[in-house]
């Protein structure tokens, strides 16, 4: 069963999802990916990446975490 990518619409067998825009998308597609902890990676698309904030977010291991969350930030 082939999926589809979000971004460029190609049928692909495996998908990954961006931590910043939410689109499940392919590898060709992937921009970078980091191993924050040893189960947990953060993905950023060719897209997220042009967008200096979201990069900005992505290179300081912070994206996913807020992009997630809706709750207040605690002080």
């Amino acid at each position: 069963m082939a999926l589809t990518c979000e971004r460029c619409k190609a049928e692909v067998y495996k998908l990954e999802r961006c931590d910043y825009c939410g689109r499940s998308i392919c590898f060709d597609c992937v921009k970078s990916s980091e191993r924050v902890t040893k189960t947990s990676r953060l993905v950023i698309c060719k897209d997220c990446w042009s967008k200096t904030g979201l990069r900005g977010m992505f290179k300081n291991r912070y994206g996913a975490v807020v992009q997630k969350s809706n709750a207040a930030p605690t002080r």
